[in-house]
């Protein structure tokens, strides 16, 4: 009998590579995991090895290959997503100056301060993209005026996925939802955005050539080596991490919203075109065939979590969560303003702090973990007040193994919350993109997916009710402490 063909979804994440094999029938046959070395302990590294990256991108795709061969699969062929901005410097020859710098390396911090308050949100209305403390683009300007030799001595500059893929291939290219994800593209042209590039200080022959995502490539003999894959193997280009869980968590629908739930949390919707985001808490950026992702990202998801886990002693996070879960809706008056981590917040505000409102002395460390998850939840109901009308949400990501996070969502979001598995949605986009590209799936504005098997979850109506009551009052607390940070 014959086997059906597959094509791998390679997802770079944050902490680990992840590979979906997806079939030609659009099932998932298997998934591979394999983790990045780390080199702090943040959820996020500043800054990646590329050249580590690369090995475990290899590691992980042999593993998946050798899977595909024992079961007779052929790889028809792969495609690249990658969930968070990045940044690194090439030489001529394609080869790394600098590490990947990704959304928690914070050294652009004044630097934002300075553009903000320079071209305020003019930037954002013509890429569709805040600027913040993640951005390229902000970290450009402060190469160029913090290290002004290896500025100058770069040939290239491109993201982490760019670096990979010119490994894979022997080209330097960017996908165009990638790269308007980053803020590097025009909303009207879809072409880079020359004020952006003007901020940064780098002309357009410094970056990759701009291709669409369903762009087809092919793997060099060295690369097909390293991958365990033969020569001339097809390699889509693929799209943003946002657009690939859009994709594969099944959310292609109208009024279906897409939520990533990890140590950041993303919340998106798909757009029939780009829209001018009205809220500096929400951007929007292009993901293919006229499809546009509007999106609001927080660097503070279960981060949050883990921040509080490690405050406390050290304490087991899934003990902690369990603690907190008894804690009645409210957190005991506390209300949480989480943002442990500057970085990527979609507020655009490097002085945003983090705040537990309301804390007495018989609060313990179960009320405030409560607080500070409430919090999050809170704020991901202020995104979905900026978009339009949701009438339910597919979800993945590792914090909703918790029952807690998965409650406190659906609450918060006041929709059915149908959760998907846990970390392989951008993979299986990823890996339905491929298919896209080798003409096995149409136009995605005929919105075509895979529906993964979820499990739903109901809003509770008390706590639905008390994140409604309370969302303004974190709003107004939000603006105080912005406000008591920049007088201090």
């Amino acid at each position: 009998m014959t086997r059906p063909d597959v094509v791998l979804g390679v997802e770079i994440g944050a902490a680990v590579i992840t590979v979906a094999v997806l079939g030609e029938d659009l099932d998932l046959r298997e998934t591979v995991a394999w983790p990045l070395p780390r080199t702090t302990h943040h959820p996020v590294d500043p800054a990646q090895d590329p050249w580590l990256v690369l090995d475990t991108l290899a590691s992980a795709v042999r593993e998946a290959a050798g899977v595909c061969e024992v079961f007779g699969n052929r790889v028809r062929g792969l495609s690249l997503t990658s969930r968070l901005p990045s940044l690194l410097a090439l030489d001529a020859g394609y080869l790394p100056l600098t590490p990947a710098l990704t959304a928690t390396d914070g050294r652009s911090v004044g630097t934002i301060r300075r553009l903000v308050a320079e071209q305020g949100s003019a930037l954002h209305r013509l890429t569709g993209v805040p600027l913040t403390p993640a951005s390229p683009v902000a970290k450009l300007a402060w190469f160029a005026g913090h290290d002004p030799g290896l500025f100058g001595h770069a040939a290239h500059w491109t993201g982490l996925k760019g670096f990979l893929l010119s490994r894979l291939t022997g080209r330097l290219v960017t996908d165009v939802s990638t790269s308007s994800a980053a803020g590097w593209v025009e909303s009207a042209t879809l072409d880079w955005a020359q004020p952006a590039l003007d901020v940064a200080g780098v002309h357009r022959e410094q970056l990759p050539d701009l291709v669409e995502a369903t762009t087809v490539l092919r793997l060099t003999a060295a690369a097909g080596e390293l991958l365990g894959l033969p020569p001339g193997t097809p390699v889509v280009v693929g799209a943003s991490g946002a657009a690939t869980t859009q994709f594969g968590v099944g959310a292609m629908d109208r009024g279906c919203a897409a939520l990533s739930m990890g140590a950041t949390a993303d919340l998106c919707v798909l757009e029939d075109g780009p829209v001018v985001p009205e809220s500096d808490l929400v951007s929007c950026h292009a993901f293919a065939d006229g499809l546009w992702i509007s999106r609001g990202t927080f660097s503070n998801g279960d981060a949050v979590a883990r921040w509080a886990a490690e405050s406390f002693g050290g304490v087991d996070i899934d003990v902690l969560l369990a603690e907190a879960e008894q804690v009645p809706i409210g957190a005991e008056g506390l209300i949480g303003i989480p943002q442990p981590a500057a970085d990527a917040t979609s507020w655009g505000n490097p002085d945003f702090q983090a705040a537990l409102v309301g804390l007495r002395v018989e609060h313990g460390r179960a009320a405030m973990t409560r607080a500070m998850a409430e919090g999050v939840a809170r704020e991901l109901a202020t995104v979905r007040a900026a978009f339009g009308a949701i009438t339910r949400v597919r979800a993945a990501g590792s914090a909703l193994r918790s029952p807690l996070w998965a409650s406190l969502l659906a609450a918060a979001l006041d929709v059915p919350l149908e959760v998907v598995g846990t970390d392989e949605a951008p993979a299986v986009g990823a890996a339905l993109m491929a298919w896209r590209g080798l003409g096995l799936l149409g136009c995605l504005c005929d919105r075509p997916g895979v529906r993964l098997p979820a499990r739903e979850v109901l809003p509770d109506p008390l706590a639905a009710a008390h994140f409604a009551a309370t969302r303004r009052l974190g709003e107004q607390l939000t603006r105080l402490l912005t406000q008591l940070r920049t007088a201090s």
